[in-house]
């Protein structure tokens, strides 16, 4: 699982329910290419803070719901360093 891939999933269906390729929500961005979109979509990052408001105007996102994704993603990475870490404590201790 990619550390950004309910973002990913997020931001794909939002652009595709408005209707946008990924070449052209880069043209609408500026300054981004269409491989940047498919990163963001693949989950593999997430886009640069300071094209999140262009996003969230272009699709139509709540702004909200968009932290509330964000945050989940956040959520579960640091779930697994932290959980990865107690078991290599156990298995060092067995």
């Amino acid at each position: 699982m990619s550390a950004f891939s309910n973002l990913g999933l997020y931001l794909k269906k939002k652009r595709m329910d408005a209707g946008y390729t990924q070449t052209q929500l880069a043209n609408e961005i500026g300054n981004v290419h269409s491989q940047f979109v498919s990163n963001w979509e693949r989950g593999l990052c997430a886009p640069p803070s300071h094209s999140l408001p262009r996003l969230i105007n272009i699709l139509k996102l709540q702004p909200e719901k968009l932290v509330e994704v964000m945050v989940a993603d956040s959520k579960i990475e640091i779930e697994k360093k932290i959980y990865a870490k107690r078991q290599t404590r156990r298995k060092k201790a067995v």
